[in-house]
């Protein structure tokens, strides 16, 4: 996934059991394929429509835990930067022990 500011742009990576929760399990092999035989409408567009709107602004707030990994040389400039997705839930308070979507 990647998420972009309109200057930034940062990639995050989503494990693929995190990423079927997300998208309501989907399968992964079934996101190439068509919903309904006479359009041409994928389960990959839906999941990515359903994606983007549980990421841009205006939406109900989300908690998103990520792990970063940087990576420094020897003058503090970033040689490597990496994220994970760990979690993602409604900004509804604590969350619980199956808070993830």
């Amino acid at each position: 996934m990647t998420v972009a500011d309109g200057i930034q742009e940062v990639c995050i990576h989503v494990g693929s059991k995190l990423m079927e929760k997300v998208l309501f399990n989907i399968p992964p092999d079934w996101l190439n394929r068509v919903i309904a035989p006479p359009s041409e409408v994928t389960f990959r567009a839906v999941a990515a429509d359903l994606l983007h709107s549980l990421l841009v602004g205006g939406g109900a707030p989300c908690v998103v835990k990520l792990h970063s990994l940087f990576v420094l040389d020897e003058n503090s400039c970033p040689l490597q930067r990496e994220f994970a997705l760990l979690d993602l839930y409604p900004d509804c308070g604590e969350p619980g022990p199956s808070a993830l979507l």
